[in-house]
């Protein structure tokens, strides 16, 4: 279904996937609902819309809400620092973002997220599509409106209002976090391991056809995705349309998952 090219269209669709990045991480379905206006401070990440919609809004988590978060993808009890909290604001932020320019009705529509700083929830009346789900308040306050040469632009007898003119790019300020935009294109060979043993030099040796290799594990026991060394996920073996495939029931953190591209 088509996401109408509004500012309600734009914040339901954002909200939706930083929600299924959390999903993702947590391993857990968050349902949301309307909630009365959350209060008390957060955190607020801007995201600034060009191409087929000129704007910016800025996405706002309560505090609780980012402490849960980080309890979440970490396992640590302790406060999250506010470097930590950044990187992963940014991140989650980045993935909703880079999601939802591939939904259709979103096409042409590049959105640039920028530094999380900590502050109070946007203005009531500018604010859209307040939720609360299992961990955390979301709220998003700004506004966008059609480019002038996207196509189906509303006219009307009024001139339009001129749309916020980004200013420079902060630090760290990207379309996803850090430099990953730029290694997006880059293949990485993915491995599925779906178990190892060892073995003494003189049982390899003896080695021949019709050997049988007990490799001490279950039937059942999920097997390992590997980008290089490093293990990303665990999941099941499938057959799609005739080919063995593997079905994620499992993966690690976001920063983990970035520590296998570095490698």
């Amino acid at each position: 279904m088509s996401e109408p090219r509004t500012t309600a269209g734009l914040v339901e669709a954002v909200l939706r996937e930083f929600r299924t990045a959390i999903e993702a991480v947590t391993g857990s379905a968050l349902a949301a609902h309307e909630v009365p206006p959350p209060s008390g401070e957060g955190w607020g990440t801007p995201v600034t819309a060009t191409g087929v919609l000129d704007g910016t809004l800025t996405f706002w988590v309560d505090e609780a809400g980012v402490q849960a978060i980080s309890r979440q993808m970490t396992g640590l009890e302790e406060a999250a620092d506010p470097a930590v909290v950044i990187d992963m604001l940014r991140e989650l932020w980045g993935q909703a973002a880079s999601a939802t320019t591939l939904i259709e009705g979103f096409e042409g529509l590049q959105l640039a997220v920028g530094t999380p700083a900590a502050g109070a929830m946007p203005p009531a009346r500018r604010a859209h599509r307040r939720h609360r789900h299992a961990l955390a308040q979301l709220c998003a306050g700004g506004e966008v409106t059609a480019a002038a040469s996207a196509p189906g632009a509303a006219t009307s007898g009024r001139s339009a209002a001129p749309a916020p003119t980004p200013g420079p790019a902060s630090p760290g300020t990207a379309v996803l976090p850090g430099n990953l935009a730029a290694l997006l294109d880059i293949d990485l060979p993915l491995l599925v391991r779906f178990a190892r043993t060892e073995m003494s030099l003189k049982a390899l040796a003896q080695l021949g056809p019709g050997s049988m290799v007990d490799m001490g594990r279950s039937p059942d026991a999920p097997v390992q995705l590997l980008v290089g060394s490093q293990v990303i996920a665990e999941g099941e073996v499938v057959v799609v349309s005739g080919n063995y495939g593997v079905r994620i029931t499992s993966l690690v953190s976001p920063a983990d998952r970035l520590k296998a591209i570095e490698l």
